[in-house]
């Protein structure tokens, strides 16, 4: 039986939606695996030798999730350990990736707001993440090649390695600076969700 470790942050729909996708692949496949999930706090707190330390008492096949670019991912194949990065920062050259097209759904997004008749358009998303460059590239791009008049704006939080926190004054007003109507692509839920938070405190709701 495969043992594989999860570690990831599993309040987000795409890391539950990774975990239940592999459980049925495993079924598919008449594969017993047993999916442990390992939380992001081991790493935080003691690093990723840590990590490798619990996937071995585990006995663990694989490990797979966030990893930063500083983790020396090396330690996992050194004991034997397959180490598969789910899409965080940066992509690793080491080891495989689980990743996406980015850029395609940032044009995807485009040509559904151009469709709808917008001529105003924003990106709200996060420095120095591989895959929201991509996404707020593919978007940016479709737009100008649709009509190079039309305005493009970005609001880019520096949030180091807590890519929870955002500055809701900032936000607020770039949201009231923007030529409106506007369509506005959030770089994903969590980014989604602040902007509705900025919107309804300035509409009074507290």
């Amino acid at each position: 039986m495969a043992r594989v470790i999860f570690l990831t942050d599993f309040s987000e729909a795409y890391a539950r939606g990774l975990l239940t996708g592999i459980a049925r692949y495993a079924k598919e496949q008449q594969q017993g695996w047993s999916l442990i999930r390992l939380p992001l706090s081991i790493r935080e707190k003691s690093g990723i030798e840590a990590v490798v330390e619990w996937a071995l008492k585990m006995r663990a096949d694989a490990v797979i999730g966030q990893f930063y670019n500083t983790d020396n991912v090396e330690l996992f194949r050194r004991n034997g350990i397959i180490a598969i990065a789910q899409d965080f920062k940066r992509r690793f050259a080491s080891i495989p990736n689980i990743t996406a097209p980015h850029a395609t759904a940032g044009r995807i997004c485009a040509d559904y707001f151009l469709k709808k008749g917008f001529r105003h358009f924003a990106f709200y998303g996060t420095h120095d993440i591989e895959w929201v460059d991509e996404r707020r590239i593919g978007f940016r791009d479709a737009i100008r090649a649709a009509n190079a008049s039309y305005t493009f704006s970005e609001l880019l939080n520096r949030t180091g390695n807590d890519l929870w926190y955002y500055d809701s004054s900032q936000l607020a007003s770039w949201l009231e600076s923007l030529p409106k109507p506007v369509a506005i692509m959030a770089c994903d839920d969590n980014h989604a969700y602040h902007i509705t938070e900025a919107c309804h405190q300035a509409e009074g709701g507290g």
